[in-house]
């Protein structure tokens, strides 16, 4: 049960990381990124490239950190003209061309065989570093969402020529979040990683992307608290499910079929009847030419 419970809040710590950045985006900004798994795939394939050159973990964590934010440049910056709907598309096009690449590159990246990433020591220094990283995310999106910076994310998100009227440059601004956003990602993919010690290209489908989707909409895009409580909602749903498997006599095939399934079925209610979320964002008034 000890295990069980370490695990579970391990797992649930690195999702809420990705969902605390997820939410930097789309929350804040109302940049809807549906490819959010890539820089989370990034940490993990860094740490497992590295890994397989023979080299120490440390230079894996360093390659994620500075290859994340490059490549959300790449990808985002050729959809800065573009309206939400592109931007949904490139990123999620992005996210399955990396996926792809490491399917089929098997003497780089182990192609579907995946590689192995050295595990922590124990599962307890697993969930230590993952409450670690949480921590620091979850007081870093704290920082940003009450700072001035913050409040301009919100024009963005409600009304970019409003915030062009106001001298500020959009993209910058989205462009500096998406940084930002992705190397949390990285860094949450890096711990899951040496967590898991495996890393295949099967951990980072669509299905990934719409779990993390689910995560902030359940509990509220825009609120840092809730999209962490939506993850651990989501994640409880999970892992909890796996013992269906042994209560009833169904392939666990079609249970982790029903799992998804009932994250869709939550997703539908929560947009009929609650589309603000568990915990709302509260609305503030700023005076933006003071800040």
């Amino acid at each position: 049960m000890l295990d069980f419970a370490i695990y579970s809040l391990t797992v649930i710590a690195i999702w809420s990381v990705l969902a605390l950045s997820l939410n930097l985006q789309f929350g804040m900004t109302g940049l809807v990124n549906f490819g959010q798994i890539l820089p989370f795939a990034i940490g993990c394939y860094a740490a497992g490239i590295s890994a397989s050159l023979g080299y120490s973990w440390w230079v894996g964590a360093l390659a994620a950190l500075v290859v994340a934010p490059v490549f959300s440049l790449v990808v985002i910056l050729p959809a800065q003209r573009l309206s939400q709907d592109y931007w949904a598309l490139i990123t999620l096009g992005a996210a399955e061309i990396f996926r792809l690449t490491m399917l089929n590159t098997p003497s780089f990246a182990g192609g579907a065989d995946g590689l192995n990433v050295p595990r922590f020591p124990s599962p307890t220094v697993a969930l230590c570093v993952a409450l670690g990283l949480f921590a620091v995310s979850f007081l870093f999106a704290q920082r940003i969402s009450g700072s001035p910076f913050g409040r301009m994310l919100r024009v963005i998100r409600e009304d970019e020529v409003l915030a062009s009227t106001l001298g500020r440059n959009p993209i910058r601004y989205q462009a500096s979040v998406s940084a930002v956003a992705w190397i949390m990602a990285a860094a949450a993919g890096l711990a899951y990683g040496h967590f898991s010690g495996y890393v295949a290209p099967t951990s980072f489908t669509v299905t990934e992307t719409f779990i993390i989707w689910t995560a902030v909409i359940v509990g509220g895009p825009g609120r840092n608290i809730g999209v962490v409580v939506g993850a651990v909602i989501i994640q409880l749903l999970g892992v909890s499910s796996r013992f269906v498997a042994q209560w009833v006599d169904l392939p666990s095939d079609l249970i982790a079929n029903l799992r998804l399934a009932s994250f869709g079925l939550i997703l539908v209610v929560m947009f009929i009847y609650r589309p603000q979320g568990l915990i709302p964002e509260r609305r503030e008034v700023h005076d933006v030419e003071r800040n």
